[in-house]
């Protein structure tokens, strides 16, 4: 019986401390700057306290209002010189303890933020995934050992991160979904090209001449091609003779670089047959429309510290395949 009236009385003299608390806040903060200021640097608190920070009638109201709902004394006033009382000392402890937990609270949040571990299921198209970030994403790794990261590499992202099969998703299709944060990264352009002697054999001069080849593209309908033809008006819009359609941009590139066709695809993914000459881009003036790569994540997720520090690894990153 005895215990459970103490354990009552101490429940009560919490409560009545954190009432205090919350009534007095803004004035205990002012506290806290006189007292911090009077201890650590007394010749200071006059010349600038008074004339940058707080007016001298704004101090003496807080100091005023805080006593009185203390009711105690918490300064003894000896002329122009402001000194705690034994009152005012037991209040100055406590706010010192408050401010070393705000400094072990401000250290844990820093090394909160350079630890980064556990597993991240990391999405991506196929051929942004092969052909750029396994290139790239090692000196992230190298940086995070104690970090595991899956790659998920999909043409279609949006369903497994809604289902939390991936974690983020790298991806050039925007997805304006209310669970998901966004974050933009690269402008991902493309180039119309083809294999050197398909262009001899079929005299490609300009976009008029594609009615006489055939035309590689994602789907057989020509949708793929819309960020070509949407540079030109409606009614100067280049015809396709044949669509050949193959669903893999990969499977468009050494198709094309076979003398099946043109194609149309991201400039990254090429770089490898222009620069060995399997490929020669065509129509150099015409620049068909960009994408943009963002980074998806769910929002509850993305202040995760392991998803923070992939995130900014990934707003770095300038990968030379983008022309950076």
């Amino acid at each position: 019986m005895r215990g459970a009236v103490q354990q009552g009385r101490a429940s009560a003299s919490k409560d009545r401390w954190k009432d205090f608390l919350i009534k007095n806040a803004i004035y205990i903060v002012i506290f806290l700057i006189i007292v911090f200021i009077i201890i650590k640097e007394p010749a200071f608190l006059s010349p600038f306290v008074f004339k940058n920070i707080l007016t001298q009638s704004a101090v003496s109201h807080a100091v005023g209002k805080l006593e009185r709902s203390a009711k105690v004394r918490l300064f003894d006033r000896r002329g122009r010189k402001v000194i705690p009382t034994p009152e005012g000392a037991i209040l100055r402890e406590a706010c010192e303890r408050v401010f070393a937990t705000l400094e072990a609270a401000e250290e844990a949040l820093q090394r909160e933020r350079t630890r980064a571990e556990g597993r991240i299921r990391l999405g991506a198209t196929v051929e942004f995934g092969t052909s750029v970030l396994m290139r790239h994403i090692r000196p992230f790794l190298d940086a995070k050992p104690g970090l595991e990261v899956d790659f998920h590499l999909s043409h279609d992202l949006l369903t497994p991160l809604l289902r939390d099969d991936v974690d983020l998703a790298i991806d050039c299709v925007a997805h304006p979904h209310a669970e998901l944060e966004r974050t933009p990264l690269f402008r991902e352009s493309y180039l119309v090209a083809c294999a050197p002697d398909y262009l001899a054999a079929h005299r490609i001069a300009g976009p008029a001449d594609l009615a006489r080849c055939a035309v590689l593209s994602i789907d057989k309908e020509g949708r793929w091609w819309e960020r070509f033809l949407g540079t030109f008006p409606k009614s100067r819009r280049p015809s396709f003779g044949r669509v050949v359609a193959i669903n893999h941009i990969r499977g468009l590139i050494t198709a094309a670089a076979s003398g099946l066709g043109v194609l149309l695809a991201p400039s990254y993914s090429l770089k490898g047959e222009l620069d060995g000459g399997a490929l020669v881009p065509l129509f150099p003036t015409i620049r068909p429309l960009e994408d943009r790569f963002a980074l998806y994540q769910k929002a509850g997720k993305a202040r995760l510290a392991k998803h923070r520090l992939l995130t900014e690894y990934l707003e770095r990153l300038t990968p030379a395949e983008f022309g950076a």
